[in-house]
């Protein structure tokens, strides 16, 4: 007997035709949709939250056809039955392929927009599913419960920073790094004085759990407002995060879209600029364990956004992935939904050179906005990238308002942390003193 497989699939204007059988199974369906089903492949059956209430469901490896309208991008509505690793859908569109995702929610329908916008008029598109496999105790499936387009779109958010210059934190550890130099280091303290007039971002990751990173992120977010400021949050708790290198770690693909649902909630309200997940679009398929990070970034822009938060993803720097191929990763992971990207975060690449790449970037994305980080570049570019020596702080915090694309400079990586366990720095994240004043001498 041919053991249990199952693909789901839904068509929301026209009739699906699934492919793999010589003869079909014709059944009716909601709103004059028909299905139809290859023998031995699946059947339709009722499902929670599809448009029409129905799926088809198959059990073998294959595929399904349909047409959706042109004039928006093409999106993937899916979830998965995970069995030691995920289902993935492969997406054609008029016969040429236009993307593959690996599908990683296991409960609930997520949207997963693909390539380009389509253009007018009817196009013919399949999804496959190429990896079918049984494990011990569990049965790998792929749910697609409907496909359809949507018009893009573009986010509304204004810039954030012209309301509020970025948020100088009083907390922040130079201020008490100062105090304990003075007397015995007047140099060095009035190094470490030239950080705290400007600081840095706030970094959430998975060293916050779930219940406690609203407080955190809430709270600073709020006293940034209070100063009549604009928070900068970095997100940074991605799946499969640094590749195992010094900033290893991340939440798991399931816990990972909760846990940035609270810090939305916590952010609701607040005036707060979000850089989300540096290095996530770098090094986007560089490592496993990285889930659907695309699927991920894109809800998470859905929820930061939907939140009154201006999200700026991860775009690298101008030294890493060419432009091209960049504004492709971001376009995956939602970036029309965001107020933009953002640049050279903790690197040390030029202004110059970041403002060239990122101008090509955006002409890529439909003209998205962008931050640059100029923390640490000005000295210019190094081919270190841990705690080099010879670094110097670069332009300040402020808004930009040239006609360029660019919305501001930030100081994104905090400034006087540590790279991680190398040329002689403490772990990643930790405050290192002596760094600090050496930048800022």
């Amino acid at each position: 007997m041919p053991r249990t497989r199952r693909v789901i699939l839904w068509a929301l204007v026209t009739p699906l035709v699934l492919i793999g059988g010589s003869t079909a199974a014709v059944v009716p369906a909601e709103a004059g949709t028909v299905w139809t089903v290859s023998p031995g492949a699946g059947a339709v059956q009722s499902a929670v939250g599809t448009p029409a209430g129905t799926e088809v469901l198959l059990w073998s490896v294959g595929g399904a056809s349909s047409s959706v309208p042109g004039g928006g991008q093409l999106v993937l509505h899916a979830r998965a039955d995970l069995c030691n690793g995920s289902p993935q859908a492969v997406i054609s569109v008029d016969g040429a392929a236009l993307g593959r995702v690996d599908v990683v929610n296991a409960t609930q329908w997520w949207s997963y927009p693909l390539g380009p916008v389509l253009a007018a008029g009817a196009h013919s598109v399949t999804v496959g599913f190429p990896n079918d496999a049984v494990g011990p105790g569990c049965d790998r499936n792929l749910h697609v419960g409907w496909v359809d387009t949507t018009a893009p779109t573009t986010t509304s958010t204004p810039n954030p920073f012209a309301a509020g210059r970025p948020y100088v934190d009083p907390r922040y550890p130079s201020v008490a790094a100062a105090t304990a130099r003075r007397a015995g280091d007047p140099a060095g303290a009035a190094a470490l004085d030239r950080i705290s007039a400007q600081t840095a971002a706030f970094w959430a990751g998975d060293w916050f759990s779930r219940d406690q990173v609203g407080s955190a992120v809430g709270g600073y977010a709020r006293r940034a407002n209070s100063a009549g400021q604009t928070g900068v949050v970095v997100v940074y708790a991605i799946p499969g995060r640094d590749c195992g290198s010094y900033s290893a770690g991340g939440l798991t693909p399931d816990s990972y879209p909760g846990w940035v649902s609270a810090v939305a909630d916590a952010l609701r309200g607040t005036r707060t600029a979000v850089v989300l997940e540096p290095d996530a679009l770098a090094e986007l398929g560089a490592c496993s364990g990285q889930g659907d990070r695309a699927g991920l970034l894109r809800a998470a822009v859905t929820t930061l956004t939907s939140a009154g938060a201006a999200v700026y993803l991860d775009a690298g720097h101008s030294g890493w992935v060419d432009a091209a191929t960049m504004a492709s990763r971001l376009r995956a992971a939602g970036v029309a939904g965001a107020r933009g990207f953002a640049t050279n975060v903790s690197a040390f690449q030029t202004s110059a050179d970041e403002r060239a790449y990122a101008e090509q970037v955006s002409a890529r994305t439909a003209g998205a906005r962008y931050v640059v980080d100029t923390g640490r570049n000005g000295a210019g570019a190094t081919s270190e990238f841990c705690n080099p020596a010879g670094r110097t702080l670069g332009a300040v915090p402020a808004i930009v308002a040239d006609g360029s694309h660019q919305d501001a400079n930030l100081w994104v990586k905090r400034v006087g942390e540590s790279d991680g366990s190398c040329g002689g720095g403490p772990p990643a994240g930790q405050w290192w003193t002596d760094y600090a004043v050496a930048l800022a001498s």
